[in-house]
């Protein structure tokens, strides 16, 4: 039962896959039960999308960085949060890994260096 008094129900399956997600199993690697290995699969992904939509929403930078990699349209008539959600189921697991470590590093703001000189000018006297 949950807070409110309702009572949930969640295949056997269901739950052993979001518990192995939860103990960091390796997705990617295949498991005999193939029912089981695909609820891992769509567990993990969806987890994935959940964060990508979390960084997304925490920092413009990274929104931008995303439509413009997607190339998603803005304007009046679609909202653009539905547009990248979309964009992001469609997306196969792989991709949204590498975007996922590659979004908050992107985020992070460059700070300009200065150039240093070569060769440094001695005075003499």
């Amino acid at each position: 039962m949950d807070d409110f008094g309702y009572i949930i129900k969640i295949q056997d399956e269901e739950l052993k896959a979001i518990n192995l997600v939860d103990n960091g199993i390796n997705p990617y690697k295949k498991i005999k039960k193939k029912s089981l290995q695909h609820k891992v699969r769509s567990e993990y992904k969806r987890r994935l999308i959940i964060n990508i939509m979390g960084l997304i929403v925490k920092s413009s930078k990274n929104k931008k960085h995303l439509i413009k990699r997607m190339k998603i349209k803005t304007g009046k008539t679609k909202p653009v949060m539905k547009q990248i959600r979309k964009k992001l189921h469609k997306m196969s697991m792989k991709h949204l890994d590498n975007l996922y470590k590659s979004l908050p590093q992107h985020g992070k703001t460059k700070k300009k260096k200065m150039r240093k000189h070569s060769t440094t000018i001695k005075l003499r006297k």
